[in-house]
């Protein structure tokens, strides 16, 4: 329940800003026509949620939300067809995105740690006047580090690819200066991960996660 009212929440906002930005003065939307390459910036808050468990021991499972701040770069391609707008647009983060052993814990003693993420999404836009509608989808890659803590056990990293969805409101100050704001939902899927020790064993991490974060770029 409060995911859903999160991403209400969120996507509530993407709208109220289309529609103020759309009503400010000092249209330029005749003098930029968003066609064009673009390169800019990013931050944001995550909201991820990882499934931890081990197959050759029940009972081991662990399902922390690991909240932080995430930053990063971007860049991508845009061509309009009168108000329509395709696009494409690629990504890399990285955040304060961690979570230590369960000290509270007798039987799990895993750290974890989302080293970094990125996308490669497609964008499909309605644009009005200086202001973009968009939603993008696409491929969404993280890496992710399991750590047993425990002395005398090691650690593991793996690669997640999955898929990426949401959408966002972007604005055009000037001909070449742009400011966003969005909503993603990444599904990154499950990874085996083996850990070395007196003996080896298999874990799994499955990874899904919210974010919100705003944008400043500079179309070329």
């Amino acid at each position: 329940m409060t995911r859903i009212v999160r991403i209400v929440g969120v996507l509530a906002a993407v709208w109220l800003m289309g529609e103020m930005a759309h009503a400010a003065p000092g249209d330029v939307g005749s003098s930029s026509n968003w066609s064009g390459p673009y390169i800019g910036a990013f931050a944001g808050y995550s909201w991820v949620d990882l499934d931890y468990s081990e197959p050759d021991f029940p009972g081991s499972e662990r399902n922390p939300t690991i909240n932080g701040v995430t930053g990063g770069a971007f860049l991508g391609y845009n061509h309009r067809f009168e108000r329509i707008l395709l696009g494409i647009e690629a990504d890399v983060g990285l955040g304060d995105l961690d979570e230590g052993r369960d000290e509270t814990a007798w039987n799990n003693y895993s750290a974890f740690d989302i080293d970094w993420n990125a996308h490669f999404r497609a964008r499909l836009g309605f644009v009005s006047g200086s202001t973009l509608i968009y939603i993008a989808g696409g491929l969404a890659f993280a890496k992710v580090t399991v750590d047993d803590t425990d002395p005398g056990w090691g650690e593991d990293d793996a690669t997640h690819v999955g898929w990426t969805a949401g959408a966002g409101v972007e604005h055009a100050f000037t001909r070449n200066l742009r400011a966003r704001i969005e909503y993603l939902y990444d599904d990154y899927g499950k990874e085996d991960y083996s850990i070395d020790g007196f003996f080896t064993y298999r874990s799994d991490v499955d990874l899904t996660a919210n974010t919100v974060r705003v944008g400043l770029s500079y179309q070329f």
